[in-house]
Order: structure tokens, then C-alpha cells, then sequence
């Protein structure tokens, strides 16, 4: 230990004299690491973190058969009830359109914002608690613009509420339309989206009879859970049936082309086309740090050249070829250690 502790003093000595090398030794590590760092929290939280909700491995979005980009939409909110009323597959389905936008006006607050308008069992479906107050619920729903009620998102009640709990039971306005918060929703959780986080929840049936009868506007994105034993392809298969079904009985509105299931999180159908940039990024940041290293050790290298003389005369003087080894290592881990905690 002592033997240790004077190679690290001498080290650090070392390294001291000669700030250029240390200085260029540093920025290499911490760029390298940074960039590492970076990357690999996105991976984390992107492909490897699963969505925050209850049994992520059983959630299942409907897609029509043809691929299309970033597009969530699916189907018509008739014809949502419809699927979800015949089929033999899920144990329970829910719809929402990530596409509303508003302004919102609370005192003398006004903000624009975007959320989502939500089936009344989506949250149910999700197994999502809230925060403050309670969620929307099916129940909420008795008719056309019979559920004035809005959740908000973690991040819209502290940053327009203040984090507020007495929010809840409070007006808000949409636009022109007003609306009563019933409950915040968890700060984990921001739909099933990663990259679209809406500020708040309503339900569909505020949107008017017109729009709950109207099987023209596909608006509606499908979530589903299987049920025990039902298979993705099974329930593809049933759910494809059923939209030929509906062509038949609807053939001015309804195309009754396949369906199929998809993972929820990755705008759908270009998921593969994500998951795949991510990777290859991931895989030049290793090259990035492996060409890092391999920097690294041709200055060590370059540098024990140059102090030949010096390492001469200690071999000259006693010391042993280990003894020479394990200071450079020392050297070296050190710039490790100082490098290391500044790149994160």
C-alpha cells in the first residue's frame, strides 16, 4: 500500500509538469465517455426502459396492413366500438387521438398545448394510478359532451399549477370549452409514446355526437390487451375479419382492409426504422471510444519514449521492470480517474 501510494504521488507529479500532455490525455477521455454517456442514456431510455404501465409485455397497438409513416391513426371511432364490442382475442381495448391541440386559459394563464383525447377505459386499461385526485373512467361516460372532465399531465401541473393540489375540482379552458380537472397523472407517465408526451387527457364523448357517429374521420389509435393463450397473429387474423365484416354492412365508409398488431412506443410503423438509427449510433460511439483508447495508449506510448533516459537511469539505479510497468499504469489511472467522473 504505501509502494502504491507513492506511485500515485509521483504520478500525479509527473502529470503536473507536463500540463500539454495532461490536458489533451484529459479532453480525449472526456469526449470520448460524454458522447458514450449520452448515447447510451438515450438507448436505456428509449428501446431498454419499458413503457410505465402495467404488463408493458401484453400491450398491443392496431395498425392497418400497409406500412405507413408516422402516422397513429387507425380507425373511426364507430368502428373502434365495433372491434371492441365483437372480437374473441382481447381482453380489453381503449382508443385515443394524439393529435389534440388547444389553449389552455386558467386565471391569467394562457398556454398553448397538446394532448390527447382518450377512450373512457383508457386508463383503466393501462393500469395507470394517479398523482392527485382520480383519472377518467368509463363510467364518466353517459353520452355526447356528457364528461367535461380533463387530466392533467406531472409536468403541466407543476409548470402552469405549481403543483398544486387544489387544481383538482378547479375549471380550466380548452379553447372555449370549459372543463373540470378531476386528477393529475403520475410523473412516469407520459402515454405510450416515447417521444410524444401529451400535457393533458379528455374523454371523446365531448367531442360531440357528430364525431361519435361519424365513420368517415379515421382519427382513433386502438390499444389492446390479448387474452391468456390468444396469440398476436391470432388476434390479427380475428380483427381482420371483423373490418371485412364491417365493409360489408358499411361499404360507403369502411375499406375493410387487414389489421395487425404492432408494439406500442415508437410511432408505430417506424419503429424498426428507430430502433435501427439507434443502434448504429450506439455502434459508432463504441468505435468513437475504442478510437479513444486507442489514442490514449499511443500517447502513453509516445510518452514512455521520450522519458527513456529517465526510465534508464531508475533501472540503472535498482529498480525493476515491474516496478517501471506499474508506474506507468499508475500514470495512466490516474488520468482515468480524473478524466472519468468529468465526461459523465
Amino acid at each position: 500500500m504505501k509502494d502504491l501510494l507513492l506511485d500515485i504521488r509521483y504520478a500525479v507529479r509527473v502529470l503536473w509538469k507536463s500540463p500539454a500532455f495532461t490536458l489533451v490525455a484529459l479532453l480525449t477521455l472526456m469526449l470520448a465517455i460524454g458522447a458514450n454517456i449520452v448515447v447510451f442514456g438515450v438507448v436505456n431510455a428509449v428501446l431498454l426502459h419499458p413503457l410505465d404501465v402495467s404488463d408493458p409485455q401484453n400491450l398491443y397497438q392496431l395498425r392497418l396492413k400497409p406500412w405507413s409513416s408516422f402516422k397513429l391513426l387507425t380507425t373511426s371511432y364507430p368502428a373502434y366500438q365495433d372491434l371492441r364490442r365483437r372480437n374473441t382475442t382481447f381482453s380489453g381495448m381503449a382508443g385515443f387521438d394524439g393529435y389534440a391541440q388547444a389553449t389552455l386559459r386558467w386565471g391569467n394563464t394562457v398556454k398553448s398545448v397538446t394532448g390527447y383525447a382518450v377512450t373512457g377505459n383508457y386508463f383503466d386499461l393501462l393500469g395507470v394510478q394517479p398523482e392527485v385526485g382520480r383519472l377518467i373512467h368509463e363510467v364518466d361516460e353517459r353520452g355526447p359532451n356528457s364528461a367535461p372532465y380533463v387530466v392533467l399531465s406531472n409536468n403541466l401541473w407543476r409548470s402552469v399549477f405549481n403543483a398544486d393540489p387544489s387544481v383538482v375540482g378547479a375549471t380550466v379552458r380548452l379553447d372555449k370549452d370549459p372543463y373540470t380537472v378531476v386528477g393529475v397523472a403520475p410523473a412516469q407517465f407520459h402515454g405510450t409514446e416515447q417521444f410524444d408526451w401529451p400535457d393533458y387527457w379528455i374523454p371523446f364523448v365531448n367531442w360531440g355526437q357528430q364525431f361519435l357517429q361519424n365513420r368517415t374521420p379515421i382519427t382513433v389509435t386502438v390499444l389492446g390487451r390479448l387474452k391468456p393463450g390468444a396469440a398476436p397473429q391470432q388476434a390479427a387474423e380475428n380483427l381482420s375479419a371483423i373490418a371485412a365484416q364491417l365493409a360489408k354492412e358499411y361499404p360507403q365508409t369502411d375499406t375493410g382492409m387487414p389489421l395487425r398488431l404492432v408494439r406500442p412506443g415508437l410511432y408505430a410503423d417506424n419503429s424498426d426504422v428507430i430502433r435501427g438509427f439507434l443502434y448504429s449510433v450506439t455502434g459508432l460511439a463504441l468505435l468513437v471510444l475504442g478510437a479513444a483508447c486507442a489514442n490514449l495508449a499511443s500517447l502513453f506510448a509516445a510518452r514512455a519514449t521520450d522519458r527513456s533516459r529517465e526510465l534508464a537511469l531508475r533501472v540503472a539505479l535498482g529498480a525493476s521492470r515491474w516496478r517501471l510497468v506499474r508506474q506507468l499504469m499508475t500514470e495512466a489511472m490516474v488520468v482515468s480517474l480524473i478524466g472519468e467522473p468529468r465526461g459523465c
